[in-house]
Formats: C-alpha cells, structure tokens, sequence
C-alpha cells in the first residue's frame, strides 16, 4: 500500500476523489492534511438549475483516528450558486455534513468508546484530543434512549446515587426479567415519585375503548425488601404477582448471623477465640469445602482444616452452631423448595425461627413474616427460571463500575442515558 492510499484510507475517501493533498507533521508531533476533492457534476437542490463555483470556505476539522496524536483537516470546501434561482450551498463531502469542526469519525470513535462502562468522559477526550465538555456535547446530542415498554415479567430495583442532581440518595431500575434489558433508569426510589411515573405511564397508554393501558401488560414483579415497591405494585399492578427477591431475603438472613459471630466475638476477651471468629469468619459460608487438607496453623500449634476450626468455635458457642444450623436450613429450603410446597414450608419456617431463641434473628422471623405472601410468590417459576432480581443485581455490579470510574455523575438526564446506552446491548447512537 502507498503512502497515498494509506492516507486516503485513513480519511475515508478513494484516491479519484483527491484533487489536491498535501500532508505536514508538525513541531508537536500532530498531524495536518490539506485538501480539495475534486469537482462532480452539481444542480442546485432547490430548483435543478446549473451551479457555478462561488468560492472556497476553509473547513478545519479534527479527524481523531490516530489515538496518540491530533490529527486535522484542513478542506478547501466548494461553494456553489445557482444562476436561476442565486441559491448558494457547500459541495457534499464524507467528512462532515454541519458547522460542527469533528468528522463523522472522530464522532464514532467516541461515541463508541463510551459504550464502555470502563471509558468516563475525562479519558475519551484525552484519547481523541478533545476537550470533556466536547465529548460530553456529543454524547448529549447523539445519545437519548426512551423509555422501554413494560414486559410481562418487570423487575424493579434500588442503587445508592448520592451525586444526583435529584433531591434523592437512590437511583430506581426498572428490568425486563425475561431478557436482562433495562426498561429504565429513574432519579428517585420513593413512593411518590413512582406514582407520579406510573400515572403518566396509564395515561399516555390508556385504551379508553378496552379501559386497559401498558401496565396491564404486567403480569409478575420482582422487587427487594423495599416497602414502598409494594405499595407501588398494589396500586398499579393489582393483577400482578409480587415476588420478593430471594438474593435480598438471603441477604438478610446472613446479616443476622453475621450479628451473631460478632456477639460471640464481642463477648468472649479469649484472644484466640477472637482471632479465629474474625480471620476464620469464611468457614461459615454455604456449601463450602470443609474438608480441604490440613494446614498447620502456628497460632493453635496443630494441623486443623476449616471443618476443624469451624468445630472448634461450636464447642465453645452453642448459640453460634444453633444460628449456623438455622442458616443452612433456610438456604436449602430456598434452594429446593417448589411453589406448591412453599406455603407449608415457609408457615414452617417462621415457627422454627419464633421459636427459636435467638434475639439476633427476631428482625428476620418479622421480615418472614411481613412478606410471607410474597416470598411465597418468589417461587414462581417461568420458562423453567425462578423469578428474582439477578440480573439487576448483575447489572448493579457494571453501574457499580460505571459510577465509580466516573466519580459519581451529578446531571441525572446524561447519566441515565448513559447507564441505558452501557447497560443494554441494542441501545445506541443517532446520527
């Protein structure tokens, strides 16, 4: 490949449309390509009359192809008038058809990058050459995704926003739970807020004729331990099957027995027994491997594996083995319990932790309790897949990334599009 073509590949043009380049490397290490494409046979768009060149207008544009240097364009663009009608326009071009000084490829480039979660604003532009209030612009302009339509299956979720520019310390996200795509991003949790948002929904949607609006589309939700998304769901979704999320019922149940290991840790001023409730806090994990080989700690001077040491804190915690035992006990029956069996199983659940005797687990035995219906309902099956909230959470985890490398976001609208447009595989740019 000559250096010609290498060149007028890298400006997206063929070589029968150059008539003049020159290209210059300069004191900084950028990158200048002066051109003029040559003539093609123009009418003018408006009346079909013949055209004459008018004049040239000098276009400088940034053309960021190169990620390690600038590089620009410096056109000589035709402008053209007609004789009948005196309309003046610019000759088309592949570089550029606004006033903006960025080519459509400086454009793609960024807009792509910032698919990324990865990607923030500050190292796209530092990438292209380009100030963060440009790449910004951009994004702005180029990137707006509307609301999805309410799927049959909808799950909602909460995520700490404290930088919002809304009066509101949590984001909401709205889920297709039979695809992964996110419906929507909304600036505020609360219960009326969402009740604002819903209304609007039933109201530009309503059929007058069937009296039934896009919300009826829902037909089961899945929420987390959030007060307010069940009032929500009895109000606008009073057909719909609430499910509570069994990650955030889970979730609860091991943040009481974490109580219960610091009690006990809390309690005992034996160094030892301090130290193996905290290092060794791991060995109470679900479906963990006790039985791993022996290692000699030189602490308890012995060979002990993490079934040993696990043993070892029962025999002197009673109340630690009970919590532990109850633990399990609810994790099996989340795993293998079915929708027909689960009301017998979870009645049967909130009596053994009544009955129990363990303070640290009262708050759960009332959660149990409080949610009974809809924990019932979270074994709900469909397409052979229990519904629940994993893919949100899964989703949480990259908004997680998306949030932390930005340094948190204060302007909600760009941040909603952007978490929509990083988030979701099919969102993209317009043109």
């Amino acid at each position: 490949m000559s250096l010609e073509q290498f060149i007028t590949k890298l400006l997206n043009l063929k070589e029968s449309d150059l008539q003049e380049l020159v290209s210059l490397e300069k004191s900084d290490e950028s990158i200048e390509f002066k051109l003029k494409l040559k003539p093609k046979p123009t009418v003018c768009p408006l009346c079909g009359g013949i055209v004459k060149i008018h004049g040239y207008y000098p276009r400088k544009l940034t053309h960021s192809t190169f990620a390690n240097r600038k590089c620009t364009i410096l056109y000589q663009q035709r402008r053209y008038r007609c004789e009948a009608c005196e309309l003046t326009f610019h000759e088309p071009n592949p570089f550029i058809n606004s006033s903006e000084c960025l080519t459509y490829e400086t454009k793609l480039n960024v807009l792509k990058d910032l698919k990324y979660p990865e990607a923030t604003y500050t190292s796209v532009a530092r990438r292209y050459n380009l100030s963060v209030t440009k790449v910004m612009h951009l994004f702005d302009t180029h990137v707006s995704i509307p609301r999805k339509p309410l799927p049959e299956v909808l799950s909602m979720d909460e995520h700490y926003f404290p930088e919002s520019d809304y009066d509101s310390l949590y984001c909401c996200l709205l889920m297709n739970f039979q695809n992964g795509e996110v419906i929507d991003v909304l600036p505020d949790r609360r219960k009326q807020y969402l009740m604002q948002y819903f209304s609007s929904i039933k109201r530009d949607t309503l059929d007058y004729t069937t009296q039934k609006s896009e919300l009826n589309r829902v037909k089961y939700i899945s929420i987390d331990l959030h007060e307010p998304f069940r009032d929500i769901a009895a109000i606008y979704f009073p057909k719909a099957l609430v499910c509570a999320d069994s990650f955030h019922v889970l979730e609860h149940l091991t943040d009481c027995f974490r109580k219960v290991r610091l009690n006990c840790r809390n309690r005992t001023e034996n160094e030892t027994l301090q130290y193996l409730l905290s290092k060794f806090k791991f060995v109470f994990q679900h479906n963990l491997n006790l039985d791993n080989e022996p290692k000699y700690n030189r602490r308890l001077g012995r060979y002990l594996n993490y079934r040993n040491l696990r043993d070892m804190m029962f025999s002197f915690f009673p109340e630690l083995q009970a919590a532990y035992e109850l633990k399990e006990y609810y994790i099996r029956l989340n795993k293998t319990c079915s929708i027909q069996d689960a009301p017998e199983a979870i009645d049967k659940a909130i009596s053994i932790f009544e009955n129990a005797g363990i303070e640290e687990f009262e708050p759960f035995y009332g959660m149990l309790t409080n949610w009974r219906t809809e924990i019932i309902n979270s074994f709900t099956t469909i397409n052979g897949i229990r519904i629940n909230n994993s893919f949100i959470e899964s989703k949480n985890r990259i908004l997680e990334k998306l949030l932390y490398n930005g340094n948190g976001f204060s302007n909600f609208k760009r941040t909603r599009n952007r978490i929509l447009y990083c988030l979701n595989k099919h969102d993209t740019y317009k043109f």
